[in-house]
């Protein structure tokens, strides 16, 4: 593995498959308890993408020798979650006609805020061994 950018990716990659088989697992204990399992998933889906993406992006401005890009790449990654996340809520409520399910939802919160939390610490990490970051 000599890509810097997929090693620092895996513990993204192994809380997508570890979220997937934990709901997955629980599957009859979620159900019984009102959530939504196609929701939980495709959430899933959609914030692994989603960090797959800005990860993507702030990395290569962590390794601009420009202070401006890298700050154009945590502001380009914050407003493409922002507006990919607030499309798939819309949509999920126009196709549901209103009903929302709440634990569904704020489970899918908890996981946007490990992933990203995930996403800084090794973001971080690219950081402090760049010398021009």
């Amino acid at each position: 593995m000599k890509n810097p950018f997929i090693k620092k990716f895996i513990p993204v990659i192994a809380l997508f498959v570890f979220i997937n088989v934990l709901i997955l697992i629980f599957k009859t204990f979620l159900i019984q308890n009102g959530f939504g399992i196609n929701f939980l998933l495709g959430a899933n889906v959609v914030l692994f993408l989603l960090s797959f993406f800005g990860f993507f992006i702030q990395t290569k401005g962590v390794h601009s020798l420009n202070l401006n890009a890298f700050i154009r790449g945590v502001y380009s990654s914050i407003l493409m979650k922002m507006f990919v996340i607030m499309a798939a809520i819309l949509i999920y409520i126009l196709v549901k006609g209103g009903e929302v399910n709440k634990p569904s939802v704020l489970t899918s919160m908890a996981f946007y805020l490990i992933y990203t939390s995930i996403e800084v610490i090794q973001l971080m990490k690219i950081a402090r061994r760049n010398p021009n970051a």
